[in-house]
Formats: C-alpha cells, sequence, structure tokens
C-alpha cells in the first residue's frame, strides 16, 4: 500500500519581515513620486507609466516576503519544498525516510553532529521537530520542520525498525 501525505505550514512573519516591506513600499513609493513629479516638470507624461510600473514591482516584491512550506511524503521519501509568494515553487530537499537515525522534538537533547540544516519550520517553538538523516549528497542532515500528527504517523511507518524501536522505548 502507498504511504503518501502532505501538509501546508505558513512560516511566522518576524518583525524583520515586516520591516523589509515596509522598507520596499515607501522606498518604491518615493520613487514613483520623485518620477510622476519628473514628468510633471517636463511634460514627458509616458513616465508615469514607468512609476506604475515600479509600484507593480513593488507590490511583487513585498510579495517575497510570505513563504510556506511543503511537507510530501510518497512511500519512504519526503519532500520538503520552499512555496515564495504563492507564485514561487523550489525543492529544498528530498530525504530517504528508511535512512533516518533520529526524529525528536527540536531543540535536540545533544548536538548531533550533522554536515547540513535544512530550516524548513514555521518559526513557532512548541510543535517543532527535528530529522536527523543520510543524504547521498549532503552526508548527515538535519531537518527542522512543523509535522502534524498526520504527517509523524506516514514518516514512522517509513522509518527504520532501530528508529521505530528507539521511539517507543523513548515513549514518543
Amino acid at each position: 500500500m502507498d504511504n503518501i501525505c502532505e501538509q501546508n505550514v505558513q512560516k511566522m512573519r518576524t518583525k524583520g519581515d515586516k520591516a523589509k516591506v515596509a522598507a520596499i513600499l515607501i522606498g518604491f513609493a518615493l520613487l514613483s513620486s520623485a518620477i510622476v513629479y519628473f514628468s510633471l516638470i517636463t511634460g514627458l507624461w509616458f513616465f508615469i507609466l514607468g512609476a506604475v510600473g515600479i509600484m507593480a514591482l513593488a507590490l511583487r516584491l513585498a510579495g517575497n516576503v510570505e513563504i510556506e512550506y511543503e511537507y510530501i511524503i510518497t512511500n519512504n521519501e519526503m519532500d520538503i519544498d520552499k512555496i515564495i509568494g504563492r507564485r514561487k515553487r523550489r525543492r529544498m530537499i528530498t530525504v530517504d525516510l528508511s535512512k533516518s537515525t533520529e526524529f525528536s522534538g527540536y531543540p535536540p537533547q545533544d548536538e548531533a553532529k550533522r554536515d547540513v540544516t535544512v530550516y524548513a519550520s514555521s518559526g513557532l517553538a512548541q510543535d517543532a521537530h527535528y530529522l536527523l538523516t543520510e543524504h547521498s549528497d549532503y552526508g548527515t542532515v538535519m531537518v527542522i520542520f512543523n509535522p502534524n500528527e498526520k504527517i509523524r504517523e506516514a514518516m514512522t511507518q517509513e522509518f527504520p525498525k532501530t528508529l521505530r524501536s528507539k521511539m517507543k522505548h523513548d515513549g514518543k
């Protein structure tokens, strides 16, 4: 039987993200105002179209701060995609769950040796988990993410027996 499951997680906006959006909108508004003023002074009305284009670009850039992560489990593989501004999707990593060595709540008890860390978390620490797995291209990878119960159950089915027994022993 196939094991298929997916979940979308919205990244929480930080104060820094809000400041970026404000800076983009204010900066581009000032630039557009200067272009409109220039077009009124010189009588070159076609520059107003450029000001409208600049404001459209500002709105598009401001939307890029909105980030979602999608976790997709298909049999023994988990794909993590990053969705930027609801327009652009990028595959962050694909991990083989059968090569996992640890899965627990974040932060880990001991800082495990890892070569790469993939952050695909909403930013909320209370439901964050980490997965430590071996990857053919990146070595030991730690994935930090926010799986719901359905994703955790689907993952557990694909974990190696040693990790499943360790999780039962730890009471997770």
